[in-house]
């Protein structure tokens, strides 16, 4: 059996396993010290569980199973794609909320956007902007790393993809932070829109501006969706500003969260820190095992069929759970699975998603943490948590920290 070493009926959980599973999820209190600690208790009570919170849903918990069900969309669809759902946009999200072909046209129309290809050519900008900021580090003894640097290097390369002037970044977060606050959280049309509105005017702004400076010629994503079609027509600006806003509540709080919990396992290893530092050449590799090790994203799925899955039936209007990054915890898909272990052999994982629906950003992703890695390393080798500050951390359907205090050149 896993080794679950946190006491969770200690920490206001249930006292019997059979009522943690049923309550079980990525809000329960008592999960949010340990994740994958209470993710592997429900893996070792069932294969499939079932947890009757937000209505009931399913809980695959093996890798070969989250990964079957993300390679069958015909019978898993996306439409409702986190638990509990919450509508964002007056229409379906694009592409998120999509299936069928016409998920399939539109990833058509954004997969130029974050192919390889762009990411190459917006990485001159990628590692300017992660120089500024490890230097802006590396002059202070005390660094709280998640909103000087975590927060900072998604959401400026954001805004160099999209094209947007980089002054518009404490705007674009105080939009987006006042968006998490009061949209997440409404329960009617008229609260939506007041939650919404201050994103959805700032990305129009931005068409109007592409539009009147000229987009031809020009890689950005909002040009290149200007220039663009869908299925042999103009995007409307609607369209434009709605994949805009799902692409930065996709983009932002992953890449974050994946370089907050990379950095909180190097706090504390300085053997892998000494590898992150001496190895630059494979510090992409070191990446996945990081991402694999520290598990981020959480999705859903609702059932579209009946469909039997790991020996339970699941019928139509059914939820799914889909735990992406903990499926990296799954000890009959890795070997020492628990373990940050720099030399594991070649796997993939689904810490991006696997089938029709794997993330569009996932390539601006990878390279956003590859260069923070390598260029923080090359300036600070030294760092480790403040014993003053604890981390805090939290899990939900994208796990997290708030707060990572560092100690800069401390071994």
């Amino acid at each position: 059996m896993t080794a679950v070493p946190t006491d969770f009926a200690a920490l206001g959980g249930p006292s019997d396993i059979e009522e943690r599973v049923r309550t079980f999820s990525t809000f329960a209190p008592w999960a949010q010290t340990d994740p994958a600690g209470a993710f592997a208790e429900v893996r070792d009570h069932a294969r499939i569980a079932h947890s009757d919170e937000f209505g009931g849903f399913w809980i695959p918990t093996r890798y070969e199973d989250i990964e079957w069900v993300a390679r069958h969309p015909e019978i898993f669809a996306n439409a409702e794609a986190l638990i509990p759902y919450q509508k964002t946009l007056p229409t379906k999200g694009i592409p998120l909320e999509l299936d069928g072909e016409e998920h399939t046209a539109w990833r058509h129309t954004l997969a130029d956007c974050f192919n390889p290809s762009v990411v190459n050519h917006f990485t001159p900008q990628i590692e300017q902007l992660t120089q500024d900021l490890v230097e802006k580090a590396a002059q202070e003894e005390r660094f709280d790393f998640a909103p000087k640097f975590a927060v900072q290097l998604p959401a400026g390369v954001f805004l160099v993809n999209f094209g947007v002037d980089p002054a518009s970044l404490p705007q674009l977060l105080e939009f987006k932070n006042w968006y998490v606050r009061e949209g997440l959280t409404a329960d009617s049309p008229d609260q939506l829109a007041k939650a919404t509105t201050p994103l959805l005017d700032f990305f129009q702004g931005e068409v109007d501006k592409r539009r009147s400076e000229g987009f031809e010629g020009r890689r950005d994503v909002i040009s290149r969706l200007l220039a663009g079609n869908y299925q042999g027509r103009p995007l409307t600006d609607d369209e434009i500003i709605n994949a805009s806003f799902v692409t930065m509540m996709a983009s932002l709080d992953t890449t974050t969260s994946a370089l907050n919990l990379s950095w909180l396992t190097l706090a504390q290893r300085p053997d892998l820190r000494a590898r992150v530092t001496d190895e630059p050449e494979r510090i992409p590799l070191l990446a996945e095992e990081l991402i694999r090790y520290q598990p981020v994203l959480t999705t859903a799925r609702i059932v579209t069929q009946e469909v039997e899955l790991a020996g339970a039936t699941l019928r139509p209007g059914d939820k799914v759970l889909m735990s992406w990054g903990m499926a990296g915890r799954d000890p009959e898909a890795y070997e020492r699975v628990d373990d940050c272990w720099f030399d594991r052999p070649p796997h993939r994982t689904l810490a991006f998603g696997v089938g029709p629906h794997r993330c569009l950003g996932m390539h601006v992703a990878r390279r956003i943490i590859a260069v923070a890695l390598r260029e923080w390393h090359s300036r600070i080798p030294n760092y480790r948590l403040d014993p003053d500050s604890p981390p805090i951390s939290y899990y939900s359907p994208v796990r997290g920290v708030m707060s990572l205090p560092l100690l800069i050149g401390k071994e």
